[in-house]
């Protein structure tokens, strides 16, 4: 198996536990809090969980700490905000069903989380030889 896909199943599996957690969030908090907004905290509250299993399990760099943390959030900062769009368009103008939104923003927001950890995030890291 090539190991970009190893990675990408790896970083899919961590993607899942994350999803399924802001999810979880989701559900609990948007009738209080409103879709946005949940959104965004689901999106925080899961990023520390992404950063360490992606760092230690699917990509292993070997870069300084610093600015691998700084490029992460960078990047989860323009995923959120697709997010945090997505959630906002098709809450106001499209009027999908709000348990399904999440759901619908994974197919804008994973494949650019994925390509952007990989050739930007962790892109000097040491390619994993076993999953």
């Amino acid at each position: 198996m090539p190991q970009s896909l190893k990675q990408f199943i790896k970083f899919c599996c961590i993607g899942g536990i994350n999803t399924l957690l802001t999810y979880l969030i989701y559900l609990l908090l948007y009738h209080s809090l409103g879709n946005t907004v949940t959104m965004g905290i689901g999106y925080g509250l899961t990023s520390l969980i992404g950063l360490l299993l992606n760092n230690r399990w699917v990509f292993r760099p070997n870069a300084a700490v610093l600015p691998m943390v700084i490029k992460f959030y960078s990047t989860y900062g323009i995923t959120w905000l697709l997010s945090v769009v997505f959630t906002f368009a098709a809450t106001n103008w499209w009027n999908i069903t709000a348990e399904l939104i999440p759901i619908l923003s994974l197919f804008l927001t994973t494949p650019t989380n994925f390509l952007l950890s990989k050739f930007w995030v962790f892109k000097n890291g040491q390619t994993v030889k076993n999953i």
